[in-house]
């Protein structure tokens, strides 16, 4: 597995803002001159790996046992393997350095893989995730932190894709960007250009359209989902051109 460490990753870069310990010095420039850019990025990241964890909470309360995720981060403290240890997980990153870890950090766990996927080309994923949960199909589909980052085409592509792959019954949780500024959309790509990447934020009617047929349950910002209002500033809130969204759906 070829791992180029001479240009920065978002998902260390992401790794690195959570406070974790996989990343290597270009990502942490890279994560420097976002928040020059992006200074409350910390807090956004936060909300998003909060997000997972009630996820997983609320998955496990169901007793939900076989669960797809989607590029959500390392499997580290407070993550979806932490709340359902006796799932079957299957968890999945473009960037072989967090697969790498990710095969590390779960070595002791038999249900559970850690896998190597570009989510703009779903299918091998998909042939991976059918091998794993063999005829089980009714699954918890994990996409918090991934949406953005994939266009119409891809994200819509990927979403008909798992609709169909999955059985009825299952369900889906996503968390994306909402603009609230017209320079939104130059601020924030030229904060994710430094780690590599570009960033997609959509509103909730376009999310709802392009997550079909997939049928929204719940759609509300982080803060709400998760009762912290006040963790952002009315400053910080006021700077930030975007805000998080969490949407819930089932097949």
């Amino acid at each position: 597995m070829e791992i180029d460490t001479s240009k920065p990753h978002v998902g260390r870069v992401y790794d690195y803002v959570l406070g974790g310990h996989h990343n290597y010095e270009v990502d942490r420039q890279a994560a420097t001159a976002i928040l020059k850019i992006l200074p409350s990025y910390p807090k956004w990241a936060k909300l998003n790996r909060w997000f997972i964890q009630l996820i997983g909470q609320r998955w496990s309360d169901v007793g939900i046992t076989d669960v797809l995720d989607l590029a959500s981060g390392l499997p580290t403290q407070g993550h979806l393997n932490d709340y359902l240890p006796e799932a079957r997980i299957l968890f999945s990153d473009i960037d072989p350095v967090s697969v790498i870890y990710g095969e590390k950090i779960l070595a002791d766990k038999p249900t559970m893989r850690y896998v190597q996927a570009d989510l703009r080309e779903p299918s091998p994923l998909l042939a991976t995730a059918a091998e794993f949960f063999g005829a089980q199909r009714r699954l918890a589909v994990g996409c918090i932190g991934i949406m953005y980052m994939l266009n119409d085409v891809h994200a819509g592509d990927l979403l008909r894709k798992l609709h169909a792959f999955c059985a009825p019954g299952s369900v889906l949780a996503i968390s994306f960007a909402v603009s609230r500024a017209v320079s939104a959309g130059t601020q924030l790509n030229g904060a994710a250009s430094l780690a590599g990447m570009s960033v997609y934020p959509r509103t909730p009617e376009e999310m709802t359209t392009l997550v079909s047929p997939w049928k929204v349950d719940e759609c509300r910002p982080l803060v709400q989902w998760l009762e912290v209002e006040d963790f952002v500033t009315p400053e910080e809130y006021e700077a930030n051109p975007f805000e998080m969204m969490g949407l819930i759906a089932h097949r």
